[in-house]
């Protein structure tokens, strides 16, 4: 039909129906319309209606299908009056409020989203009562639970619904159930214009606006749904948000989206079309609609423009309108860009119930950037975005939004539980990612935000719905329903037109979050499946309801198939190799090497075992799940195949017997040959400096005037990268700010590879460093307490035998001394009521059972060996539990202790427990370290441990509450119960990712724990940093709480910018590095110099020094220049070249918005007589050669808290001090 049905053949023969007096059907002059002033503002839903109906009540504003697709428009007036008609019928029902000072009364409404229903809501708002508004596909519990939790009793329902009434009245019998109001009983012609439709005089309007209006409902997609309030006026204010064109719908309008939609249309006086709630969502269907009307703008979700998508009339009809918008879940990016592509004016809306309306992706026409929202100038203020991991953030609606109407924060804000990812150069530019409950934790701890995945694969027109898996298990999978284009086609070739868009996102995919088609599983095309409103599947429902067949999809994937199993040694080898290159992404793979080493993760090594077992007729009981770490190489994973295949005993060698081989294999070393050295002093080399002790240990090192130089030998692409690590390492733990660049210019790396003989240095390299070395310490070790004892053999087993041989070839009479730093855990088992003394321990089972520990302990003995052999000072120094340092407490906060007390933060509870830790700060253990290096003591064991232990809960509790951090003391196995209830998302409380590790520990009924005793005598005598070392202060407490509180503990906004503050006195290359920097980043450059007022320029041309007067006015002027740089510019980095010589005026510049970084790089010149050669080089320029002295003068060095201050030597090549600068920074 071409046109909308006319108004009077469609209706005029319906008669009034026999419940409404002569009064109601003629609504007479008595009663006449209420005037409304021109300008007024509606207070409640009501009297927008009636307001309307007032000034244009034949303006035809709504129209709904007759009959499949034959509208019947309706004006403002019949709608209102229909409206009265139908509260007429429910007041009969159940009794309305006598007054605003009432509790608002509830009735739900439960039917198809059809004219009946919008006109029930209409009526009921009418009458004062508050309209909840139920989802049809909701379980029973759901509708009880929200009937219950807003103390409603009466439900007007769809006779669809009664058998649902029904049984919802055995579990609650006071409801009542009221049919919902039949087109019959109101949809009959008007008599007269004008009528006064009032009904709410009684009531209070300024009281009313307040009152609570709709009652919509959560999605119900991790629970029962719970319900959402919102009040006459946050709705009127978010209806006043639309965009005045006639639209066209086809959400449901119980869905939040949907009667904002339909309410907007109202506000703006602009029609509006609703979908036919008897006629399914079909592709024709929309089509025959669009063709057959004009409108501006379609409301819908993402499975209507899938449908119109997948044909060129349906794009077609969609490039006609002037904004397609979508709502309630994400469109694939693939079906987005494939409309954006083909002129479709596509525009993302986002909003929640509980905030309404928030952002769309409105832009101008050449932006092609559909699939990022922009939040408005207004709502920026707002919003908080909270880091959820990398480039990932929550959004949080701040108090004070006027359509906020719910919070679930103690400040009164709402956090919205969906995921978004920054624009990488639009500013404020955010794309939906996930919700937060959507994250798949994988068996090895990996997260997966599946819908990515889910959305591309949704796109192919074979697929209806699709379903990612994989909790707790090694590896993902995923649910794939088919839609109705697959009838006849069979399973083979429905998952072969499928596979190629799986391909295509694993591609995009890290190797952890990629599906294999063996983890497929299509479920039949008519499975019924729980999905919300918006058609968004409910996941956790879904994995409930289909446990079995997941748990099929795994037990499938560990059945060995019969045909084309490798079975001979080579045909294994081959196919090992083959599936570890596949998953690893190596090219090749030598038959020897440790598969670890090349970066096998645990993860990759459950899916290897996977594998192996789907191909191999071997038992999965026969595999532990660590078998890959058992055997981590392709020669070793061989011969244990060969072996199980054949029925034969696993060949594992028990791991002191591993011990005792490595011992021997890397225990032999030659002789050192004296040399003759005449340079004096100390030359250092040093590994692990990437880490905590090593960059501590440098930076102690630097200091000592009788140290020439540090060598660092540094996993790295090049040399380059290598400092750039290492002054990153430092910069980041607070150790480099304050270094003086005297001892700064000590500070060497290089790149290296500790499993070569020459430690990857090449052999100029190598023969410089062992031409002068005096002091080897060795703190580098890879940190994975998962691995085997094998995996630790390459790098740092025959890694340490390679640095002894390098103090072995020391161009020195001779050796140089070797320090290796071993952990307590290499002695951890030692027998209960033994002292742990300075000595390799008699037995190889003192380790504690676990790789790590292991390989500390061969190597001390390594050590040893090559102390007798040789007479080298080869020490061992026996590092104990490390923690914060002194100066500004800096403690990783992803270690088990700081994890336990971040817990009185997440669950409010830390246990208490009777222990007696022994701490070291780091910079006193690195202090211990050099002292004990450098000192004359002949070779042996040290063990750097706390001389004096202090009480968990009698000592450290206490300073913790001190700290004001609010958490309870409960006992052991209490907590370990808080925090299995507690949220499982490891981003809002991390944790929960040492639930199992915490369990082990301390479930159980071992409440008391006492420690090993460490005997420290000779490392005492050795270090009086140790010897002098304090107990446990408030005053360390106090830093390494504010510490986490101001960076790991703490919701930190993302950064709009960073200003890179080029500073210095004159003379020293700040244009000249500072433009460099620039030209490198590709950003903004701001001279500083040029900002100057009058009165200061005209100062330094004279000769005369300025003061701070002058500068404030100067710095405020450049920190607002900056700012303004930073907000109209995408790339968000400006570099500014300003002096900045005191503490106190780059404390100006730091002034800039909290949203904003500020970074200085302080260029630092220790020679006056080239500063002042450099000035008189220059010409024209304000700044004399004889003001230098007043600059330097003033010239502050950072402060201790000064962390932002990255120091360089301004005598280096200005493109390698960029590169340095853009290195450190991370840009």
């Amino acid at each position: 039909m071409a046109a909308d049905i006319a108004r009077s053949s469609s209706i005029q023969h319906i008669s009034p129906p026999s419940f409404l007096s002569p009064v109601d059907t003629s609504l007479a002059s008595s009663r006449r319309q209420r005037t409304f002033a021109t300008n007024h503002v509606p207070q409640t839903i009501d009297e927008l209606m009636r307001l309307r109906a007032f000034q244009q009540p034949n303006e035809p504003i709504l129209a709904y299908p007759v009959h499949n697709t034959d509208y019947l428009e309706y004006t403002y007036g019949e709608l209102d009056v229909f409206a009265y008609r139908v509260s007429q019928q429910y007041v009969q029902c159940t009794t309305p409020r006598r007054s605003s000072a009432e509790k608002e009364k509830v009735v739900a409404l439960l039917g198809p989203s059809n004219l009946d229903y919008l006109i029930s809501v209409l009526a009921l708002t009418k009458s004062g009562f508050t309209v909840m508004f139920l989802s049809t596909r909701l379980s029973d519990a759901a509708y009880l639970s929200l009937l219950e939790s807003t103390q409603c009793r009466d439900l007007i329902i769809h006779e669809s619904f009664s058998m649902t009434a029904e049984r919802l009245r055995k579990t609650m019998p006071d409801l009542r159930a009221h049919p919902i109001a039949q087109s019959a009983s109101y949809a009959f012609p008007t008599q007269g214009s004008g009528q006064d439709t009032c009904l709410d005089s009684h009531l209070d309007l300024e009281l009313e606006a307040q009152k609570i209006c709709w009652i919509i409902h959560s999605s119900g997609s991790t629970g029962l749904p719970k319900p959402i309030f919102q009040t006459h006026r946050a709705a009127l204010t978010n209806y006043e948000n639309n965009l005045n064109m006639r639209g066209f719908i086809t959400l449901p309008l119980f869905h939040a989206h949907g009667i904002s939609s339909v309410f907007r249309a109202f506000t703006s006086v602009k029609k509006i079309h609703m979908y036919n709630a008897n006629l399914p969502l079909t592709h024709n269907t929309l089509l025959t609609i669009m063709a057959e009307h004009s409108f501006e703008i379609l409301y819908g979700v993402p499975y209507a423009l899938k449908l119109l998508g997948e044909t060129e009339a349906g794009i077609k009809a969609l490039v006609k309108l002037q904004v397609v918008m979508f709502g309630g879940s994400a469109c694939p990016d693939s079906l987005g860009d494939r409309l954006v592509d083909a002129g479709v004016n596509l525009i993302s809306h986002y909003g929640t119930t509980e905030t309404g309306q928030l952002m769309t992706s409105f832009r101008d026409g050449s932006d092609k950037v559909w699939n990022y929202l922009r939040p408005s100038v207004n709502l920026i203020p707002f919003l908080r975005w909270e880091p959820r991991g990398v480039d990932l953030f929550e959004l949080v609606v701040l108090d004070g939004w006027p359509s906020k109407v719910a919070t679930n924060r103690s400040d009164g804000s709402y956090a919205t539980k969906d995921l978004f990812t920054p624009h990488p150069s639009i500013p404020n530019a955010w794309k939906y990612s996930a919700r937060l409950d959507d994250t798949i934790a994988l068996l090895n701890g990996e997260k997966v935000g599946p819908t990515d995945m889910e959305q591309a694969i949704r796109d192919n027109k074979y697929v209806r719905e699709a379903v990612v898996f994989g909790n707790g298990k090694p590896q993902l999978g995923m649910m794939i329903i088919p839609s109705e284009e697959t009838v006849g086609i069979p399973e083979s070739q429905i998952l072969e037109y499928i596979w190629p868009v799986v391909e295509s996102s694993n591609a995009a995919a890290p190797a952890y979050a990629r599906v294999s088609v063996d983890m497929l599983k299509l479920l039949p095309a008519s499975a019924k499946y729980p999905q919300t409103d918006k058609g968004t599947v409910i996941r956790q429902a879904f994995y409930k309801l289909f446990e079995n067949e997941i748990e099929d999809v795994y037990s499938r994937s560990e059945l060995a198939s019969s045909t084309n199993a490798p079975s001979s040694e080579p045909e294994i080898r081959a196919f090992l190799k083959e599936k570890i290159c596949t998953l690893n992404g190596q090219a090749e793979l030598d038959d020897d090497t440790d598969l670890f080493s090349v970066g096998l993760d645990s993860l990759q090594a459950l899916q290897l075992r996977s594998l192996i077992l789907k191909k191999l007729p071997i038992s999965g009981k026969a595999l532990a799940m660590n078998f890959v770490f058992d055997f981590p190489s392709v020669n070793a994973l061989t011969g244990e195949l060969v072996l199980l295949q054949d029925g034969q005993t696993s060949k594992l060698t028990p791991v002191q017997e591993r011990m005792a081989q490595l011992i021997k294999k890397y225990g032999s070393f030659q002789h050192h040959v004296p040399k003759p050295n005449s340079n004096e002093g100390q030359y250092i080399v040093l590994t692990g400096a990437t880490g905590s002790l090593g960059a501590h240990v440098i930076a102690q090192m630097a200091l000592l005037s009788d140290v020439k130089q540090v060598h660092c030998l540094v996993r790295a692409k090049s040399k380059r990268d290598a400092i750039t690590r290492v002054i990153s390492s430092m910069n980041t733990r607070g150790c480099y700010h304050q270094l003086p660049l005297e001892a700064r210019r000590k500070i060497v790396a290089f790149s290296s590879d500790f499993s070569k003989e020459d430690l990857g240095l090449g052999p100029s390299v190598y023969a410089e460093i062992a031409l002068n070395v005096t002091c080897l310490i060795h703190c580098a070790w890879s940190v994975n307490f998962n691995l085997n004892l094998q995996s630790f053999e390459k790098d740092c087993i025959a890694g340490a035998k390679h640095l002894m041989s390098l103090c072995l070839s020391a161009g020195r009479p001779s050796p140089a001394a070797f320090n290796f730093c071993s952990s307590v855990s290499a002695v951890a088992s030692t027998p209960v009521g033994e002292a742990v003394v300075e000595d390799v321990p008699p037995t190889l089972d003192y380790a504690q059972n676990m790789g790590y520990a292991q390989s500390k302990l061969v190597t001390e003995n390594i050590v040893h060996r090559a102390a007798c052999q040789t007479g080298m000072k080869a020490r061992t120094l026996r590092v104990g539990q490390i923690i914060a340092d002194t100066q500004h407490g800096i403690w990783n906060a992803t270690e088990a202790i700081p994890l336990m007390l971040q817990a009185g933060q997440t669950i409010g509870a830390i246990p208490a427990l009777d222990e007696s830790p022994l701490w070291l700060p780091v910079d006193v253990v690195a202090k211990a370290v050099s002292e004990i290096s450098l000192s004359d003591s002949p070779a042996g064991t040290t063990n750097v441990v706390a001389t004096q232990s202090f009480h968990w809960t009698r000592d450290l509790l206490p300073k913790l509450h001190a700290t004001g951090l609010p958490f309870e003391e409960v006992d052991q196995r209490e907590w370990i119960s808080r925090l299995k209830a507690s949220t499982p998302d490891p981003v809002q409380n991390p944790p929960i990712k040492l639930l199992d590790f915490f369990t082990k520990k301390y479930d159980n009924d071992n409440i008391v724990r006492k420690g090993l005793q460490y005997n420290t005598q000779r490392a005492q005598s050795l270090s009086p940093a140790l010897a002098t070392a304090e107990i446990l202060s408030q005053g360390l407490v106090d830093k390494f709480v504010s510490h986490f509180v101001a960076t790991s503990w703490s919701i930190t906004e993302k950064m709009q910018g960073i200003i890179i503050v080029v500073a210095g006195p004159c003379g020293a290359g700040k244009s000249t590095v500072g433009t460099e920097i620039a030209r490198k980043l590709n950003c903004a450059y701001i001279e500083g110099d040029q900002h100057h007022g009058v009165t200061a320029l005209a100062k330094m041309a004279i000769g005369q020094a300025l003061d701070d007067e002058d500068r404030w006015l100067w710095l405020a002027r450049l920190r607002a220049e900056a700012e303004l740089e930073i907000s109209t510019n995408a790339k968000g980095v400006v570099v500014l070249a300003c002096s900045a010589l005191k503490s106190s005026y780059r404390d100006v510049l730091r002034g800039a918005g909290k949203r904003i970084r500020t970074v200085f790089v302080m260029l630092q010149v220790d020679d006056k007589v080239e500063l002042a050669r450099r000035l008189e080089m220059r010409t024209g320029h304000y700044m004399k050669a004889d003001m230098m002295e007043s600059q330097m003068a003033i010239l502050e060095g950072p402060r201790v808290d000064e962390m932002d201050i990255l120091p360089v030597d301004a005598k280096g090549i200005p493109e390698d001090l960029a590169g340095e600068v853009v290195g450190v920074l991370g840009l």
